[in-house]
């Protein structure tokens, strides 16, 4: 009897998958195109459930995600979410290094863990915090911050490790890059879901997945009623139990040959392990139900109309939310110098609520100006990108934390309106510079300000000294990052909650003369 493909197939979508996560997430040389880190972030499920409201693509993919899970169950969580190829990828290398091979007995499911945490996320959506919820419960966004906080740093320090010997080598194709050591803001976050899901991963295999995943949960919801079930063929079943000993998920019972739906993540390992072939997809829709003892039911068949009621709250309350959030717009409590959200996120509020802070534009932002935030937006805000201008300055010219953006938090303006988006506006403090302070001549923030928004005027003798055109500024920060005082700046950002558009730049007229030649 022939093999079935499903598991080769499966694997070879996992690995582009998470080989293409990896390389938007972990590139410090901007080698991923923009569009490519875009759409495989924006056929997640969180993602294109924010985006549902602008953009039709999203809408798309969402059904798609949703009819593949009715039809054969939750394949999304075994090809394409890279949480769950992170948890496979542990797996993997904890079997390498472990000498004798370790199964995994079928465990009953915790209903109340499961449910408990969609409930706590339906209901902190719905009292208005949904920015926390889809930062701190979304698996891509968990993943997003896990690789670029933690991994990325790694990679890039590896790198310059390797620069000296590879030009001594007469190798010049590596060069050093500034190492993205991150900050709290990420790092605690990232490095406490990475030690989570480790765990959860060493103890009982895919247990994240199915107990503490709100996305997991509302899929098992519906592939619990997938038109195409696993099934096992009792007859020709030989109870070897090699089925049993492949299951990551916990869900294959063999004593009642029962394969729980709702928690197999599709991984296919029992179809490759069993020898009798009598693992297969089977049309479940119109197959009559063997009668069960009434205890099983009530132990596995939690009330369905309640599920259903709260997969409904889960899938409507951002269209609610995000629309609440937009119109009334609340001052977020911010730190001593609010911070400046990025260009094409129209204002901070708006920013925060529909970041899910998976940290793709920061690890694709050229100038790495994007860095997460501490506490700078609030709590609301923890990991979410913010433009650091000490670090750096976000160039002109540059729109790739919009094309990146997979759920319109940042939405991608055109080339013309992102040299016009006005994040800030430059202050100069005088008492500060060191043209005024110690009589030296500098002009340094003045030559880096692409728009001409700061100028220099004649100031005592044979010194310029800077002045702002608030007009003309986009608060791109060249000006600060240009700026040589210290510690505290000479001129500074000061960020718009609310974002505007800049006057055009223009170049002053030239005089013409009325006769001859010159005009003299």
């Amino acid at each position: 009897m022939r093999r079935s493909p499903l598991k080769p197939v499966r694997l070879a979508i996992a690995v582009v998958v998470l080989a293409g996560f990896t390389a938007a997430l972990l590139d410090f040389r901007g080698l991923v195109p923009a569009r490519v880190a875009h759409w495989l972030a924006a056929v997640q499920f969180t993602p294109s459930l924010l985006a549902l409201g602008s953009s039709l693509a999203a809408g798309l993919v969402l059904l798609v995600i949703l009819g593949v899970t009715l039809a054969f169950g939750r394949v999304y969580c075994s090809t394409v979410c890279p949480l769950g190829l992170l948890q496979d990828g542990i797996a993997r290398l904890a079997a390498w290094l472990r000498p004798r091979r370790r199964s995994l007995p079928p465990a009953k499911p915790s209903h109340w863990l499961r449910y408990g945490m969609l409930v706590a996320c339906v209901l902190t959506i719905a009292g208005g915090a949904a920015s926390i919820a889809y930062a701190h419960a979304d698996p891509y966004s968990i993943f997003g911050r896990i690789f670029s906080g933690i991994f990325r740093p790694l990679v890039v320090a590896a790198n310059n490790g390797l620069v000296a010997p590879a030009q001594g080598l007469g190798q010049q194709w590596l060069y050093r890059v500034t190492t993205p050591w991150p900050g709290l803001g990420v790092l605690l976050p990232a490095g406490l879901a990475l030690m989570v899901v480790a765990v959860l991963v060493l103890w009982r295999g895919r247990l994240y997945c199915n107990t503490l995943c709100p996305v997991g949960t509302v899929l098992g919801l519906l592939a619990r009623h997938a038109a195409f079930r696993l099934t096992i063929d009792q007859s020709v079943c030989s109870k070897c139990t090699e089925c049993l000993r492949s299951c990551k998920a916990q869900c294959l019972d063999l004593r009642t040959s029962r394969i729980d739906a709702s928690r197999c993540v599709a991984c296919y390992n029992c179809i490759a392990a069993c020898a009798d072939h009598g693992i297969a997809y089977r049309f479940a829709w119109t197959r009559p139900k063997a009668p069960q003892p009434a205890t099983s039911v009530v132990a596995l068949e939690p009330d369905r109309q309640r599920r259903a009621l709260l997969a409904g709250a889960l899938l409507l309350a951002p269209a609610v939310t995000l629309r609440a959030a937009e119109s009334a717009l609340p001052a977020l409590v911010v730190g001593p110098r609010p911070p400046a959200s990025p260009p094409g996120s129209l204002n901070v509020r708006r920013f925060v609520d529909r970041c899910t802070a998976c940290q793709l534009c920061v690890s694709t932002c050229p100038t790495q100006v994007l860095q997460p935030a501490f506490l700078e937006y609030g709590f609301e805000g923890l990991a979410k990108p913010h433009l650091d201008f000490n670090r750096a300055f976000c160039n002109y010219d540059c729109r790739r934390c919009g094309e990146v953006c997979p759920n319109g938090a940042i939405t991608l303006l055109s080339l013309a309106e992102k040299r016009l988006s006005s994040v800030g506006v430059a202050k100069f403090d005088q008492k500060r510079c060191i043209v005024d302070k110690d009589g030296t001549d500098c002009a340094a923030c003045s030559e880096h300000c692409p728009t001409k928004a700061v100028f220099t005027v004649p100031f005592r003798t044979n010194l310029r000294l800077p002045k702002v055109n608030e007009e003309l500024c986009i608060g791109c920060g060249a000006c600060e990052y240009a700026c040589p005082v210290r510690p505290v700046r000479a001129i500074t950002v000061a960020a718009r909650a609310e974002h505007a558009f800049a006057r055009e730049p223009y170049d002053p007229p030239v005089a013409k003369p009325t006769t001859g030649d010159f005009a003299f």
